[in-house]
């Protein structure tokens, strides 16, 4: 199987999104024809005079995309182990990259602060968004590793181009 993706899998991720673009505008087409319109009407506009109307037939598209992003997910953490597992020595990099990464978030989840006294932290503490305090840390957790991990990209990729120009 894996040689089999390794070869063709281009091809079949090509032809799987032809067949699911294909499957989409066929039930666009047919389904704005079958509620009475036309591909040059204003959808928007008929919603704002009739707000009753449906137009279900937009719904296929998004759980397709859905579909196909959570099977590449998937894919892409079963691949990733499998090749992990088979190769830990070369995967060892990898793997320290990982815990390194997952070591700065819990050390920023743990350093952030729960001060809620400022405006967007008591908009934010009303019951209509839920947001307690560990859900606030792992928010400000993940933004400021988020923030980090792109300030150390953008330097390296800085640093590595200047290095290539006089290597």
């Amino acid at each position: 199987m894996y040689q089999l993706l390794a070869k063709k899998g281009q091809l079949f991720a090509i032809l799987l999104g032809v067949v699911v673009v294909a499957l989409y505008l066929g039930t666009v087409i047919s389904g704005i024809s079958g509620a009475g319109y036309s591909m040059s009407d204003d959808l928007n506009q008929v919603l704002k005079n009739n707000p009753d109307q449906k137009f279900d037939f937009f719904n296929l598209g998004l759980g397709l995309t859905i579909a196909l992003v959570a099977i590449a997910a998937v894919a892409a953490v079963l691949f990733g182990l499998f090749q992990m597992i088979s190769s830990p020595k070369n995967s060892l990099k990898g793997i320290i990259g990982i815990a390194v990464i997952i070591g700065l978030f819990f050390l920023l989840y743990s350093s952030a602060s729960t001060d809620f006294d400022s405006v967007i932290g008591k908009k934010i503490m009303q019951p209509k968004f839920a947001v307690t305090e560990n859900i606030s840390k792992m928010i400000s957790g993940g933004i400021k590793t988020t923030a980090i991990l792109a300030i150390g990209a953008f330097v390296s990729m800085v640093l590595l181009e200047i290095y290539n120009i006089f290597k």
